[in-house]
């Protein structure tokens, strides 16, 4: 059963100190002019960003480690790691024994082919998942190995690699990966991703496993784009207050318009949609959003509590 629903961003300068900010912001905002607020972003206010972080991760990890799941689902997406041109699925569910991917960050230099971590797997429950979703009608491709067509050097994306590493530091929960697309078509509707997770959700209400569902990815940025630096906070602030009220289901209005806010890495919120779909009308703590300019996102972290799901909504 889903008892459990986390989302938090996955930006580069998340996992690196602030000496490392300023060389990965310039290297994401590719000589776009800036907005004024980045220049209020002192050394302090940064090192404020990162103590906001660390605690916002600290939040999580508790929440997981008070739950103590069998499985920790985590719905990310791939930037060109795995997929390319040759397979591009809307959704993928990795049903592998492990997954292998590195830690390091290629934005400052740092080696691919190294700090690789493994990540267990749940397979068993991967494939019923995929069974049960295809059941459903759900256009959703299946990985029994994982093959990096993109970047063999890197392995699986760091939208699984890193959060991971912050929530379960001992790497002792089997994870099941579900790649949304968010950059390249086709890329799934909001109303599309919802819909994913009410389905499962009520897959996983026969299952004797305790579930635990990880968004990872947002909120809006535009790395390497014509928007790169720029945040855009009222859309940022109101999908985390949908998500607070327990009214996900408007975030399946979300990329049904073109916009120039919702390119580039805004896409990521799909996943963001999976698991308020997976949660229901239950509502989630926002633990905080940081409008972080120097790592180029609105940087977000959210649960929905074994509480909360218990409840439901309204």
């Amino acid at each position: 059963m889903l008892g459990l629903g986390l989302a938090t961003s996955h930006a580069p300068s998340m996992f690196r100190g602030l000496e490392h900010w300023a060389p990965i912001h310039r290297v994401l905002t590719t000589g776009v002019p800036q907005p004024p607020q980045i220049e209020s972003e002192t050394p302090e206010v940064l090192r404020g960003y990162i103590e906001r972080i660390a605690k916002g991760f600290g939040v999580l990890r508790s929440q997981l480690e008070a739950y103590r799941p069998d499985a920790l689902l985590v719905v990310g997406d791939d930037q060109g790691e795995v997929f390319t041109e040759a397979n591009m699925p809307a959704f993928c569910l990795f049903t592998c024994a492990e997954v292998h991917g590195s830690v390091n960050i290629s934005l400052i230099d740092e080696r691919e082919d190294q700090n690789h971590i493994t990540l267990r797997c749940h397979a068993a429950l991967a494939h019923y998942l995929f069974d049960s979703l295809s059941r459903k009608g759900f256009e959703i491709s299946e990985s029994r190995e994982l093959k990096p067509l993109g970047k063999p050097a890197r392995g699986i994306g760091h939208a699984f690699t890193r959060p991971v590493v912050k929530v379960t530091p001992k790497l002792d929960v089997p994870i099941i990966p579900l790649h949304v697309n968010a950059y390249f078509p086709p890329m799934p509707s909001g109303r599309r991703c919802y819909e994913l997770g009410r389905s499962i959700a009520q897959a996983l209400k026969g299952r004797p496993e305790k579930v635990a569902l990880m968004a990872s990815g947002g909120l809006s940025h535009d790395p390497r784009g014509p928007r790169a630096g720029w945040i855009d906070t009222a859309l940022d602030r109101w999908v985390l207050e949908k998500l607070r009220s327990g009214d996900g289901e408007s975030l399946c209005h979300l990329f049904e318009f073109d916009s120039d806010s919702l390119r580039g890495g805004t896409g990521e919120i799909r996943s963001w949609i999976v698991v308020a779909g997976a949660c229901g009308g239950a509502p989630a703590t926002v633990v905080d959003y940081i409008a972080a300019h120097h790592a180029v996102t609105g940087l977000g972290f959210a649960y929905w509590s074994p509480d909360a799901l218990a409840r439901g909504g309204p």
